[in-house]
């Protein structure tokens, strides 16, 4: 089966062109049948990509529309399969007829029909209910914003949850808040499927991933001294992966976390030390050492946004590049995979912003400094998370290395 989305060409009166609001059409063909079905969207013709097939993304609503064509063939494709295997003669009518009873309802995006879900259970829910609703609603928006992640049905699979798990990490979230944010999302995605507007079932599976990402919670993964002095002296070619690689090794150099790193002001950083400023006038200071200041001074005289320390990254964005430059750099050490099954991956597999702080807490053990000041360096509220990590480093040899 083969699956192609035009836009209509068509001549005016006077011969010419048109170019505005044009509906764009789902060609299926199959065993020498062709079925031509409306999408139900329009486009101008400067806003239509003939190659990839899909809205520009210049293109006003062009999220959503795309959206709704990748929803489209996805239907096609499980109407065809479903066909395929009903013993059924699979013909030009029979698919359409079942493909129109598969099709769900047209929405132009997740945010709009998750706003639905919502005013469907204003009249229902207590007033509890609904506040953790719109709240998970607004997490959602706030991924979105700050990740640069696109949300939408067809992308809710297992890279999602684990970005987005990363993401309520980094904000300071207990993995059972977490966990309770992901269940209102199924509660959203089923009430979306029984209405039609979701074709999507990989997050079906999010609870059972779910036990794995706390897992290697609970593992504690962070890189030893050498894989990190590997990453450091790694020399990508873009210059945005150097970005991402100076600061998540500043982050394994000093115990800062991303939320923390992303806040640093030019007055909270000198080469002895980092200023963490919280609510309430308390602050936090971390020595540095000469690792870490060898980063700070690479960016002292550099100027961004706000006046920020560094430059602004996504989470995303830093985890696409940590992927990338530790498998380019040979970070192959196999740890727990991220998804069901428990099967062992390649460490680069892993690599993202958050197992800096446990990279600094494991190399400041094998320094055999105590867990109170590792504590207090990272600002945890208790030495629960060292202690694990303590755990995990029982019968390895110490590492010994140069803090001065």
């Amino acid at each position: 089966m083969k699956t192609r989305f035009y836009i209509e060409k068509r001549n005016d009166e006077a011969g010419r062109l048109l170019v505005e609001e044009r509906p764009v059409f789902m060609s299926v063909s199959f065993r020498g049948n062709r079925v031509i079905i409306g999408t139900g969207i329009k486009a101008d013709m400067n806003g239509w990509d003939p190659d990839l097939q899909r809205v520009n993304l210049s293109y006003p609503g062009s999220h959503g529309f795309n959206s709704w064509l990748s929803t489209l063939q996805e239907t096609a494709e499980r109407a065809m399969d479903a066909l395929q295997h009903s013993g059924n003669e699979v013909n030009a009518e029979s698919f359409r007829n079942l493909f129109q009873k598969l099709k769900p309802e047209y929405s132009s995006g997740f945010f709009d029909i998750f706003f639905q879900f919502m005013d469907s259970g204003m009249s229902r829910w207590s007033n509890s209910t609904y506040r953790k609703v719109r709240t998970i609603y607004k997490l959602l928006r706030e991924f979105e914003d700050q990740t640069g992640f696109r949300i939408s049905f067809e992308n809710l699979d297992a890279q999602f949850l684990e970005d987005f798990t990363a993401f309520c990490t980094q904000k300071g979230y207990k993995n059972s808040t977490t966990s309770k944010a992901v269940s209102i999302l199924v509660w959203f995605l089923n009430w979306a499927s029984n209405n039609r507007f979701n074709v999507y079932r990989e997050y079906r599976q999010f609870y059972k991933m779910m036990v794995p990402l706390q897992e290697t919670t609970r593992n504690m993964l962070s890189l030893k001294w050498d894989e990190l002095i590997k990453l450091k002296e790694f020399t990508p070619e873009h210059h945005m992966m150097k970005r991402a690689r100076d600061l998540f090794c500043f982050m394994c150099f000093s115990g800062v976390r991303f939320s923390e790193l992303q806040l640093l002001k030019k007055e909270d950083l000198n080469a002895e030390e980092v200023i963490i400023r919280k609510q309430g006038g308390r602050v936090r200071r971390i020595p540095l050492n000469k690792y870490g200041s060898d980063i700070y001074r690479a960016y002292e005289n550099k100027y961004y946004l706000n006046n920020t320390a560094f430059p602004s990254m996504s989470i995303i964005t830093m985890n696409k590049y940590l992927r990338m430059m530790g498998k380019e750099s040979g970070l192959n050490r196999e740890v727990l995979s991220a998804s069901v099954g428990g099967e062992r991956v390649p460490l680069h597999m892993r690599l993202t912003a958050g197992i800096a702080v446990n990279t600094f807490i494991a190399n400041a053990l094998k320094l055999n400094v105590p867990a109170e000041i590792i504590a207090e360096f990272t600002g945890i509220r208790n030495d629960s998370r060292v202690r694990r990590i303590k755990l995990d480093l029982a019968g390895d040899e110490i590492l010994k290395f140069d803090r001065s």
